[in-house]
């Protein structure tokens, strides 16, 4: 095997998750290949789960032609590609100048992060109860009579 150039420069998380893909990773544990290591599964099921799971080809390559006029250094467009910075807050520790416009380049371009699933029904009965504790909270609140057997009465605060 030949190098036909050393130190190219670097690569997007979109990149190494391609790259990843095309030696057979995936997230299927039945289908993994010996091509693979453990390593290389790991890096692959953290990246599957970062904004880099949903980008194309196609809006990585579109961003990086749209961000030239900006005048960006490859290191902060690489940046904003991997983490896909969705308010001007997080795009400001990258880039400090045309923040606003990044922000809207971003979301026009970089195809948006999936939306979570919703919590399984379980987690109601957990918010029922909680709310029965309020309620129960705010019917003592509003009770003026003495305290229960083996509860102190509570003196008001003098601030």
């Amino acid at each position: 095997m030949k190098i036909l150039k050393a130190d190219v420069g670097a690569l997007d998380n979109f990149e190494v998750l391609e790259f990843l893909k095309s030696k057979g990773a995936s997230k299927n544990d039945l289908s993994r290949v010996a091509r693979v290591t453990q390593s290389e599964y790991k890096v692959f099921d953290y990246l599957v789960d970062t904004p880099a799971g949903t980008h194309t080809r196609e809006s990585v390559e579109e961003f990086k032609e749209k961000c030239r006029q900006y005048d960006l250094g490859n290191d902060k467009i690489l940046n904003i590609i991997n983490t896909r910075p969705a308010s001007v807050v997080e795009i400001y520790a990258i880039v400090e100048d045309n923040a606003d416009e990044l922000v809207e380049l971003v979301a026009e371009v970089l195809t948006p992060p999936t939306v979570p699933s919703p919590k399984p029904e379980a987690d109601t009965n957990e918010i029922d109860a909680e709310t029965m504790n309020v309620e129960q909270i705010e019917q003592n609140d509003g009770n003026k009579e003495k305290p229960e057997f083996g509860e102190a009465p509570m003196e008001p605060l003098n601030i």
